[in-house]
């Protein structure tokens, strides 16, 4: 886990693409490039809405919560535990130093420093589970 994390990595919903088994593998996050990135990233509603609105975070714009990202969130809610909404949230409320200092320890691995994935909670570097 590197001891700042770009502000870049931060995808416009909300999550930290660090926290992403897909970062690096080889997905560079959502706002620095689309080389690597599946077929489904580079469909993102998401994504395209904030490009068409000429916005970085969905926190930030003025139909938030709209029903777009409160699908996403419930999707992402089920699958991984993981409320974009909140996250989303806070890049209005907290900002987007703080937050990049908090999510990077809420995703850094208790054992050996490395990155815990949100999809598996697991730790990338040694298998480290967490809650």
């Amino acid at each position: 886990m590197p001891e700042e994390i770009n502000p870049k990595l931060l995808a416009p919903c909300g999550i930290n693409c660090i926290s992403c088994e897909k970062y690096q593998k080889p997905c560079a996050g959502c706002l620095i490039s689309n080389d690597g990135k599946s077929k489904a990233s580079l469909k993102c509603k998401i994504k395209t809405c904030f490009e068409t609105k000429n916005f970085s975070y969905c926190g930030r714009c003025s139909e938030f919560p709209c029903p777009l990202m409160k699908k996403h969130s419930k999707k992402y809610v089920k699958r991984h535990a993981l409320n974009t909404l909140e996250s989303a949230k806070r890049i209005k409320t907290t900002g987007i130093g703080r937050m990049m200092v908090q999510d990077r320890e809420k995703w850094l691995c208790p054992k050996c420093g490395g990155v815990v994935k949100f999809q598996t909670k697991a730790c990338s570097e040694c298998g480290f589970q967490v809650d």
